[in-house]
C-alpha cells in the first residue's frame, strides 16, 4: 500500500470498515456518509478541479514551491462513498479553510481552500533561460476499480492575481490537466493477488524565468571579460608581459565573478547552461594565453610575420568559436532528457 495507507488499512480493520471524519458534515444529507464502505458495487466517477490563487517561494535548490488554491471535488451520490482526495506531491500542509459542500444538479460538490508546500521536479539545464512546470497532483485512497477521475476537470484555472506575484517568474495563464491510472506494485498480494491501480489527476502551470536580470548581471559582464581577454591578439607578439597580464587578469576576474554569482546558481548534479558558459569562458581565456605564448615564441625565433598572421586569424576565430560553442551548449541543454 502506498506510504501511509498501511496505517489507514490497519485502522479500518480495527474499526470494522472505513469511517468518515468525525466532524459534522456541512452539506446535504445525500452527500454525507456515516460509514464509508470497504468496496463499491460499481465504479464512481469523480470530477476534480483546481483554481490557483497564489504562488510563492519557488525554490530551485529544493525543488519546492508554495501554492494557495481551491480544490474542487464533484461526484454522484452513492451509498458509502465520499472522495478521500490526497495531494500526492504535498510536502507540508500550511493552511486549510473554507470547506463547503452543496448539491449541484444530481452531483455533490465540495471545495476546500488549501495553502501548502508542493514538490515539483525542476529541469534546470537551460538555467537561466528555463521554463518549469509546477504541478498539483491528486489521488485517492479508493482503488481505480471503485473510483476513477473524469477525463475532463470540474474546473481549472489561474487567477489573474497570480500573474504578477513572482518577480523572478512569468506565470502562464493556462492550466493543463492529465488523468492517468498507475499501478502501485508495493501492494502486490493484498487485494486478491492482483496489484492495484490508483487514479491520478495532475494539474500543471508553466512558469518562465525572467531573463533581463541574468542578461545584465550575468552574461553581459562575462562577455565583456572574454572580449577583453581577446584583445591580446592586438598586442605586439614581442610584448609578452602585456599579453600575459591581460590574460591572467581576465581569468582571475572570471573566477571571482563566478564565485560572486555562486549563490544564484542552482546546486544540481548536471551542468546547466550557465555552468557551460562559465566553462567556455575559462577555455577561451586560457587558449588566448596559450596562443600569446606561442606567437611570442615564433617572434623570438624569427617567425614574426607568421606570428602576426596567426594573431590576425585569432581576432575573428576566437569570438566566432566562442559564440558557436555557446549556441551548441544551448541546443545540448535544450534536448529532452529521459525520465
Amino acid at each position: 500500500m502506498r506510504p501511509g495507507r498501511l496505517a489507514v488499512l490497519a485502522l479500518v480493520l480495527c474499526l470494522g470498515g472505513r469511517t468518515a471524519p468525525a466532524a459534522e458534515c456541512p452539506g446535504p444529507a445525500e452527500c454525507c456518509v456515516d460509514k464509508v464502505a470497504d468496496e463499491l458495487t460499481e465504479t464512481v466517477r469523480v470530477s476534480v478541479g483546481v483554481v490557483m490563487v497564489g504562488i510563492y517561494n519557488v525554490n530551485e535548490k529544493s525543488g519546492t514551491w508554495d501554492g494557495a488554491y481551491y480544490l474542487y471535488e464533484a461526484w454522484t451520490p452513492r451509498a458509502g462513498f465520499v472522495p478521500q482526495t490526497e495531494v500526492v506531491n504535498e510536502v507540508d500542509r500550511l493552511h486549510e479553510a473554507n470547506a463547503g459542500l452543496w448539491k449541484q444538479g444530481d452531483r455533490c460538490v465540495r471545495y476546500t481552500r488549501i495553502r501548502s508546500t508542493l514538490s515539483s521536479p525542476l529541469n534546470l539545464r537551460l538555467f537561466p533561460f528555463d521554463r518549469q512546470q509546477l504541478t498539483v497532483q491528486l489521488s485517492d485512497n479508493w482503488l481505480s476499480s471503485d473510483m476513477r477521475y473524469e477525463d475532463t476537470p470540474f474546473i481549472k484555472g489561474v487567477d489573474d492575481s497570480v500573474l504578477g506575484q513572482l518577480s523572478q517568474w512569468e506565470v502562464g495563464q493556462e492550466m493543463s490537466y492529465l488523468r492517468e491510472s498507475r499501478l502501485f506494485k508495493w501492494e502486490e498480494g493484498m487485494w486478491g493477488g492482483e496489484r492495484p491501480y490508483y487514479d491520478y489527476a495532475t494539474f500543471g502551470m508553466t512558469v518562465r524565468r525572467h531573463t533581463t536580470f541574468h542578461l545584465t548581471k550575468f552574461f553581459l559582464p562575462l562577455l565583456i571579460i572574454v572580449l577583453v581577454s581577446i584583445t591580446v591578439f592586438w598586442v605586439d607578439p614581442d610584448d609578452l608581459a602585456s599579453q600575459v597580464g591581460i590574460g591572467v587578469t581576465c581569468l582571475l576576474a572570471a573566477i571571482a565573478f563566478q564565485l560572486a554569482q555562486a549563490s544564484t546558481l542552482p546546486e544540481v548534479a548536471y551542468l546547466t547552461l550557465a555552468d557551460l558558459v562559465f566553462a567556455l569562458s575559462y577555455l577561451t581565456i586560457a587558449l588566448a594565453l596559450v596562443e600569446s605564448l606561442y606567437s611570442n615564441a615564433l617572434a623570438r625565433q624569427g617567425g614574426r610575420d607568421r606570428a602576426l598572421r596567426i594573431d590576425r586569424i585569432c581576432r575573428w576565430a576566437f569570438p566566432l568559436g566562442f559564440l558557436l560553442l555557446v549556441a551548441a551548449s544551448a541546443l545540448l541543454s535544450a534536448r529532452p532528457t529521459a525520465g
